[in-house]
């Protein structure tokens, strides 16, 4: 009974990202109102069906935190970039406060400094050219994006590091959840800021459900094999 509500749970939450997918590409309006608000509670069903330890509200505000920035997101508001950011950061901020907890579990890897220390300057020179794009249309963006970029970029850095020095499906999914997180973020800035191909919609949409799959599946395995 109980693996059948996790496949059913699973499930709902495959069917909602599907077409939520199916309805940006199509552009139809109200499928996407239905759709999409809908994912992340059926993450959050899939959560709560699978997890052995206790519910950990702070972990459950992350997931609240990305309904409320993709809430924001349909409401369409004129110049909405810097609203958006605001829920994203914070959930992002308090993901990276569970993996800094995973660091001091670990034992330390000296080679693991060097390869995040070449990523991490990768992702910089990447925020960089970001930048570049509106530094003249958007001023008002360049100081909150170089903060979020940095965030993301230190966290992203964790996350490999985490995966470096101890391979497991928690620093797997962890990795995973920030790599499809950059691309999201960096899709995102393409597609409003230099180019107006619908494919990079499209990419930054689908990655950014996958990353709520990931999330959940990095907290779920931590539990298991952390702690």
């Amino acid at each position: 009974m109980i693996l059948r509500t996790k496949q059913v749970a699973l499930g709902l939450y495959v069917f909602c990202s599907v077409l939520a997918v199916i309805a940006t590409i199509i552009n139809d309006d109200l499928m996407i109102l239905l759709a999409k608000p809908a994912v992340i509670p059926a993450i959050l069903y899939y959560y709560l069906t699978v997890k052995t330890a206790k519910v950990n509200w702070l972990f459950i505000s992350v997931l609240i935190l990305n309904f409320i920035g993709d809430t924001i997101v349909l409401l369409e508001i004129n110049e909405q970039t810097l609203i958006i950011m605001v829920p994203y950061f914070i959930s992002y901020l308090i993901l990276f406060y569970f993996s800094i907890q995973d660091i001091r579990k670990m034992k330390f890897v000296k080679s693991g400094i060097l390869i995040t220390t070449l990523i991490f300057c990768f992702l910089m020179y990447v925020l960089y050219e970001l930048i570049q794009m509106f530094v003249d249309t958007n001023p008002e963006l360049i100081i909150p994006v170089v903060i979020y970029g940095i965030v993301l970029a230190v966290f992203g850095c964790v996350a490999v590091y985490c995966y470096y020095s101890k391979i497991a499906a928690f620093t797997f999914y962890l990795l995973m959840f920030v790599i499809a997180s950059i691309v999201s973020d960096v899709f995102y800035m393409l597609f409003h800021f230099l180019f107006q191909i619908p494919l990079l919609n499209y990419i930054e949409f689908t990655t950014q459900l996958l990353s709520y799959y990931f999330v959940v599946k990095y907290f779920i395995s931590r539990e298991k094999q952390l702690h």
